[in-house]
Formats: structure tokens, sequence, C-alpha cells
């Protein structure tokens, strides 16, 4: 009974994950590019960005690896069989969800470097 009550908000939970990892930017909205901002070295800086960056791989890793991937995984596959084998398409949502940042590092939490969630840039 208690795992019936739980599928429901998971379920859900999975599903939103899932779409807000896989969009970028919105169909009519170009990409704009940033200058990344000026490095700071002050020794507590990295080093609290280096605690940020373990704490939040601790967190993503399990999410990318365990739902995101796993899940494009399976819509490439559901891809694959309703095209009659159009490969492009299911290769696209493959690498859209299994590519891209797996390791925060303190560069993208102080904002040197990119954090890219989907591999489909």
């Amino acid at each position: 009974m208690r795992n019936r009550m739980l599928r429901g908000p998971l379920a859900i939970l999975l599903v939103t994950g899932i779409v807000l990892a896989a969009t970028g930017n919105g169909w009519g909205q170009q990409e704009t590019s940033r200058a990344p901002a000026k490095p700071d070295d002050s020794p507590g800086l990295t080093a609290m960005a280096a605690v940020a960056g373990a704490i939040g791989s601790f967190l993503y890793i399990p999410f990318k690896a365990g739902a995101i991937c796993p899940g494009m995984a399976l819509a490439s596959g559901v891809s694959l069989a309703a095209t009659g084998g159009n490969r492009a398409t299911a290769d696209s949502l493959l690498r859209a969800g299994c590519e891209g940042t797996y390791f925060i590092t303190p560069g993208m939490v102080r904002g040197q470097e990119e954090f890219q969630g989907s591999g489909a840039r």
C-alpha cells in the first residue's frame, strides 16, 4: 500500500526532472555568450567552491546516472521502434541524456566553466 502511494509523486518528480534537465534555450531564443566571471583567488572562496562542487556532484551524479540517462535511453529505444529504425533521432535522444557534465567542479560553481547538463549542444 505504501509503495503505491509513493509511485505517483515519484513518477511526477522523475518526469519533471527529465523535462527540466533536457530544456536548454527555447526554440525562439538565441543563445547569448557571457564573459566568464573574473576569478577571485582567495583561499576561502576556493575552498567553499570545492566543497560546493563536491556536494553538488554527490547529489547530481545519482540523479543524472540513475534517472536522466536511463530515462533518455528508454525514450531513445521507444523512438527507434516508433520511427522504424531512425537511428539519428534515437542517437540524438541518447546523447542528450547521457552526455554532458556529471561532476560539478569548483570552476563551475564560481562561474568560470560552463555546466553542460545536456549533451545536445
